[in-house]
């Protein structure tokens, strides 16, 4: 433990000593983010009294800076086995401040570019889907008499990571435009959160809600992964009206064709009916059980559901892929489910265990230690024309 705070002591001075060598912009009013019907944990204002966090080059006229954010953060919990409970909390979305410093007059247009990963962050984050959903509020300004013009940025779908990572970080652009030309542009970190199968689904007009990746579990584990959906209507005479949800699981298919339901694998929704309220995320979790065995012949088992979803007055039938792994998971040298144990290459099997072991721990304290750190200091995201909706 002693170690363990040590670390988080030590990556909250260097974050604060990153934030503190910035310029800090005065804020006329907290930034206020869109409402959330989620299961909230409250509103979580920015941290270091509102530092920037980028900002674009000086000298051009026109400087675009981004200030830290705050945030909605959201908790879940879920039924498990023999009576217990499991839960979950993160960042529903963020809500940047937006500071634009330019000659007294001049009228701007703001626009969120693409954030693209790289394939690293594919392959050793697990990052599946990209799309997230800005929105500026408001997307167009004029500077006053002092030459500054504010607006506020809503992000869902990404954070803004605390300290910077080659592997996991990339900009999104956040651009100033002005007389059709771009004014400027400032590149604002993030990190992608590759967690959710679906990633961010952006309804503009009621349709239907895409799984994206689908769904991937463990043999014999439950799991219970979020899907998030955006309702973003692009007409103002239907902004006012929330639309009415309900999901509910029909059959599977195989090869194309109507198959029944698998008797060792179950999937539910714990909430199959909801509503979307305009201009706001709403998380849904999916529950998926599994009575599956590891195979040393197999490395996974694969289902497609297909899902009935009422949204608004529409009736669709949509797929949601199920990939179970069954490779055995080793911890320890040993295989849990029983199996042999792996072949360690080494000259000295047993130098080769005590550090395949040290490592393990050390990345476990690391990881632990981030991720307390992360959630005590992860922040928060909405916009007045239709989203920049990323795929």
């Amino acid at each position: 433990m002693k170690q363990k705070a040590t670390l988080v002591t030590l990556l909250f001075l260097i974050g604060v000593f990153t934030v503190a060598a910035c310029p800090v912009a005065a804020q006329s009013s907290p930034p206020s983010g869109p409402p959330n019907p989620g299961p909230s944990c409250g509103w979580h204002g920015a941290l270091n009294g509102g530092g920037i966090v980028a900002s674009s080059p000086a000298g051009s006229g026109v400087v675009v800076t981004v200030g830290e954010p705050s945030w909605q953060q959201d908790c879940f919990s879920f039924p498990g086995a023999g009576g217990s409970t499991s839960g979950t909390s993160f960042p529903a979305y963020e809500v940047f401040p937006i500071t634009i410093q330019a000659p007294q007059g001049m009228s701007f247009q703001l626009e969120a570019g693409r954030a693209i990963p790289s394939p690293q962050q594919i392959a050793e984050d697990g990052v599946r889907n990209t799309t997230i959903w800005t929105w500026f509020s408001p997307d167009s300004v004029v500077t006053d008499s002092s030459g500054v013009a504010r607006s506020n940025l809503t992000l869902v779908g990404a954070v803004m990571p605390f300290v910077p990572n080659d592997i996991s970080n990339v900009s999104l652009p956040i651009s100033a435009i002005a007389a059709g030309s771009v004014s400027a542009t400032v590149g604002l970190p993030i990190e992608f959160e590759g967690g959710y199968g679906g990633g961010v689904v952006v309804l503009q007009a009621p349709g239907q809600i895409s799984f994206g990746a689908g769904l991937q579990g463990q043999a014999g584990d439950p799991s219970d992964p979020l899907f998030s959906v955006i309702y973003s209507p692009t007409s103002s005479a239907t902004a006012a009206a929330p639309l009415e949800v309900s999901l509910k699981v029909l059959v599977t298919y195989d090869n194309g064709k109507v198959g029944p339901m698998p008797s060792d694998v179950q999937l539910s929704f714990p909430q199959p009916s909801f509503e979307l309220t305009p201009d706001s995320v709403f998380y849904f979790p999916v529950s998926e059980n599994n009575s599956l065995k590891p195979s040393s012949l197999l490395p996974s088992a694969n289902y497609v559901f297909a899902i009935q979803e009422k949204v608004g007055d529409g009736t669709y039938v949509v797929p949601l892929t199920v990939s179970v792994s069954l490779m055995e998971i080793f911890a320890g040298g040993t295989a849990q489910s029983g199996g042999a144990a792996p072949t360690v290459a080494s000259s000295d099997p047993l130098l080769a265990s005590i550090s395949f072991l040290a490592a393990v721990a050390i990345i476990a304290v690391v990881a632990s230690a981030v991720f307390v750190l992360w959630r005590s200091r992860s922040y928060g995201r909405k916009q007045e024309k239709p989203p920049v909706n990323q795929q």
